[in-house]
């Protein structure tokens, strides 16, 4: 199963400054199954390439008690949806995710910036555009009745509790996977029970909390896999961006593949990943600073550049130490593909995020930084821009999408 990976490193907002060029969005008039997305500077206006929607959240089988929550980070790069309970009214009266022992259930997630997502597990139905994910287990992120035992999920890591933390309401983790641990956190056994995802009250006032086993249709759910309908995975389509950045950036999500006549993409290249979510990557670059192999890459909107180990200049502390900092631009060709299988080969180029940042933009296509993780190649939402990049669910068959059947897991673009 794939690692939670949402807000890979947060920064507040060179090159030259081609005109963009569009890439070819659906129509989403009247389509159900499309919904728009945006690139802005977030909840508190300092964001760099966020990636948000709007997601509605009703009482399971209510029509009249629901809400809709605008800047909702999708994320690619983990699964499930988490809220944070500031934004979720508790006049929606949602139900509270229990054991079989009336305990309240509660969720965990860490994050590759030392952040952590804790609180409860809800019961909601959830809307994306015309399409309903009924009766799905969401989390609400920092509720302070429960804030108490958040060292449960991190002893030492920043807990989201407000919009600030997070740059974002909430995540709406989209990734390869129907569920966001699976079969290692549902399995009965003691070393299952402490799988660090999921835990429970021990008793109804909830004096304390353990480490839990939960079942796999009752964990935080992919939502695209819970429509009854457009289910089998979803397409994520960027406008381009000039490489000097842009004050925001526009795109289109598409949910379904092969099933609708806006759904269809024959021309795209498939790459299957491991049951892991990985490809293989290999940089090459114009700079003897830059290069190499990497044997767990993957493609994450909620990274908010592209994340590698690699000797290029750091911009240094206190301000932007996590970013590259080259003299020159650097571009990159990678070359990405599976185990015995075809590769594709994309481009990127990294900048220096320094003088980036000068100029106020949030959406930005050259930003990278640093990623001290040995063969991990996170290519972050600068990666998505100008291109349509198909997200294909683990175990679900597709059709119209490369030249023939596919099943998922699998990346397209």
């Amino acid at each position: 199963m794939l690692v939670a990976l949402a807000s890979a490193l947060v920064a507040c907002g060179g090159g030259s400054s081609a005109p963009p060029q569009e890439v070819l969005l659906v129509n989403s008039v009247n389509s159900v199954n499309v919904v728009d997305l945006l690139v802005d500077g977030g909840p508190d206006g300092n964001g760099v390439n966020r990636l948000f929607t709007s997601v509605t959240i009703c009482k399971p089988g209510s029509a009249t008690l629901c809400k809709t929550i605008d800047q909702v980070l999708v994320d690619t790069g983990s699964v499930g949806l988490r809220l944070l309970a500031s934004e979720v009214p508790t006049q929606l009266q949602l139900s509270a995710a229990k054991t079989t022992s009336g305990n309240v259930l509660l969720g965990c997630a860490n994050f590759l910036d030392g952040s952590f997502a804790w609180g409860p597990l809800a019961l909601a139905d959830v809307k994306l555009g015309g399409l309903t994910a009924a009766d799905t287990t969401i989390q609400l992120v920092g509720d302070s009745g429960y804030d108490r035992f958040q060292s449960q999920c991190s002893a030492s890591g920043d807990p989201i509790i407000t919009p600030s933390d997070l740059g974002a309401k909430g995540i709406l983790g989209l990734g390869l996977s129907k569920q966001d641990c699976g079969s290692a956190c549902a399995v009965q056994g003691r070393r299952s029970a402490q799988n660090g995802r999921y835990f429970s009250c021990t008793n109804a006032a909830c004096t304390s909390v353990t480490g839990t086993t939960l079942a796999t249709d009752k964990q935080l759910q992919q939502v695209v896999a819970r429509f009854p309908t457009d289910n089998n995975g979803l397409a994520i389509q960027m406008n381009s961006v000039p490489s000097a950045g842009a004050a925001t950036a526009t795109g289109k999500m598409v949910f379904g593949l092969g099933t609708r006549s806006n759904n269809q993409f024959p021309t795209l290249q498939v790459l299957a990943t491991t049951s892991q979510g990985y490809l293989l990557g290999a940089l090459s670059s114009n700079s003897t600073l830059a290069g190499g192999s990497f044997s767990s890459t993957f493609l994450d909107t909620g990274s908010n550049g592209i994340f590698f180990d690699s000797n290029l200049p750091n911009c240094g502390y206190p301000n932007d130490s996590g970013f590259y900092c080259p003299l020159a631009d650097v571009v990159f060709s990678v070359a990405l593909g599976s185990a015995g299988v075809g590769q594709a080969r994309k481009s990127f180029t990294i900048t220096n995020a320094a003088a980036l940042f000068q100029k106020g933009n949030t959406a930005l296509p050259t930003l990278g930084g640093t990623l001290n993780a040995q063969g991990l190649l996170d290519l972050g939402l600068p990666f998505f821009y100008g291109k349509t990049v198909v997200i294909g669910i683990d175990g679900m068959a597709t059709t119209g999408v490369g030249a023939s059947t596919a099943t998922g897991p699998f990346y397209a673009f």
